[in-house]
């Protein structure tokens, strides 16, 4: 799956994009078969329930009819197929998007890949083996003992299902404020400066990602997000220190030079660009 550094025209575009999705779709749709298999299934569901078993009411999952569990079989193999083709899922993402990157940031794709792929694996198994079972703990002794249960096999697999690839979701979040400092996108002050609307916004997000507003879910996503923040912005201020530093003398020179005179320039330009052009507008005159 060779990546072109070459740019192309507009609606080849989308003819790259369909190519990407359908190696994305072949690799599901042959994994959901493969784990749709007796031996693969009993597996599968066997390792999905282990956290959660001691919480199941008769310790087995139940179906209300004989469709239900033909359906709830594919939804394990699909589900299982997502995670398990993660690695070529972001490779084709990563693939479709390299040839509009420069050369220097083409460098980062193949460990930026890597790192997704870790980042997901470490979020669901964070989810897997720190969070699953308090939290289904805590929701099964909602009921106080005065309410019978009944384990639904679809409610208790998606639950499941979304906490493992929400918490794996999440987990990208180093290389999302990595990426948007690296590439310029935003300045390194500028996100360390809004910590507290990101704290904001990290909670908000914990509460959407997650199928319930328990505290050991929401909580610990969000408190997990929190310190991978915190962890990537340490990351990109060792990584970008010389750009960090370049762009706080930028930043200096500018307002020294318009102490007290706005600039009238594009606000697209970057502080450098902006100096630059006032300037030659003073030679000008």
């Amino acid at each position: 799956m060779p990546v072109s550094p070459k740019q192309m025209p507009f609606f080849q575009h989308f003819a790259e994009l369909r190519k990407r999705l359908t190696v994305i779709v072949i690799v599901i749709f042959v994994l959901s078969i493969v784990f749709y298999t007796d031996k693969c299934y009993v597996f599968l569901l066997d390792i999905f329930l282990a956290p959660v078993r001691a919480f199941l009411p008769g310790g087995k999952l139940t179906v209300l009819g004989p469709f239900e569990q033909m359906t709830f079989r594919f939804k394990v193999a699909f589900v299982a197929s997502i995670i398990a083709s993660m690695p070529v899922i972001l490779y084709e993402i990563f693939a479709f998007i390299t040839p509009a990157l420069k050369p220097k940031e083409k460098k980062w794709v193949i460990p930026t890949v890597l790192a997704a792929v870790l980042l997901f694996l470490g979020g669901a198994c964070f989810a897997y083996f720190v969070i699953m079972g308090p939290a289904f703990e805590w929701l099964s002794s909602q009921g106080a003992g005065v309410i019978n249960s009944m384990a639904a096999a679809g409610q208790y697999f998606s639950g499941i299902s979304m906490l493992m690839i929400g918490f794996g979701i999440g987990f990208e979040l180093p290389l999302v404020v990595f990426y948007l400092i690296g590439l310029g996108i935003v300045k390194y002050d500028i996100i360390r400066g809004g910590w507290r609307y990101a704290y904001v916004a990290i909670v908000i997000v914990a509460a959407v990602a997650t199928p319930d507003w328990s505290p050991w879910t929401m909580g610990g996503l969000a408190a997990s997000l929190v310190a991978l923040y915190e962890i990537s912005l340490a990351l990109a201020r060792l990584v970008f220190s010389k750009k960090i530093k370049q762009q706080r003398q930028d930043d200096k020179e500018y307002e020294e030079y318009y102490a007290d005179e706005k600039p009238a320039e594009d606000e697209t330009m970057t502080a450098k660009q902006k100096v630059i052009a006032r300037a030659a507008q003073q030679k000008e005159k």
